[in-house]
């Protein structure tokens, strides 16, 4: 079913988040485009978005949804996830549901690396990559999407003082 119709129906939907870091241990935070429909403008996740249902969701659901994830990335802001031996991207927090967008979001954190390159969807001038206390003081003064400040909090506690690569994916 195509997106708009999807939301203009309020039919329940899969979603993808995906929280990224790079190798420095920074942060990549996406701010949506002004011409988005909902929570235009407001920062988010790394990269996100809906889940085309197949079959093969009924047989392998976190395989799918890792799948959409780094699709979601490529798409979104062409970068790709870091591999040592398998792709550094995994499932992070439990799935959201949240009731005012009918939508179910399953999340993973990942390593990523390549040269930023925002899509439409995204405003190149205000995504980029931030250090743990720029994250966290966006996190109190800036309009996030409702979901994605949850997640990326989440992110933070779960992290401590840790940096990322270690913490998440350990050699």
């Amino acid at each position: 079913m195509p997106r708009d119709r999807v939301h203009r129906d309020a039919v329940h939907h899969l979603v993808v988040r995906v929280l990224a870091f790079n190798r420095r241990g920074r942060f990549l935070v996406q701010r949506r485009s002004l011409s988005k429909e909902s929570c235009p403008g407001a920062y988010t996740d790394s990269a996100s978005g809906h889940v085309s249902f197949c079959l093969q969701l009924l047989f392998n659901l976190q395989e799918v949804l890792r799948e959409e994830a780094i699709r979601e990335l490529e798409e979104e802001v062409g970068l790709s996830v870091i591999d040592r031996d398998g792709p550094l991207i995994k499932p992070f927090h439990r799935p959201l549901y949240s009731p005012s967008a009918c939508e179910t979001s399953h999340c993973f954190v990942a390593a990523v690396q390549g040269r930023l390159k925002p899509s439409d969807e995204v405003d190149p001038s205000k995504t980029g990559f931030v250090g743990r206390l720029r994250l966290q003081k966006m996190l109190e003064q800036k309009e996030f999407v409702p979901v994605a400040k949850e997640l990326w909090l989440a992110l933070l506690k779960h992290l401590g003082s840790r940096e990322p690569l270690e913490a998440i994916f350990p050699i």
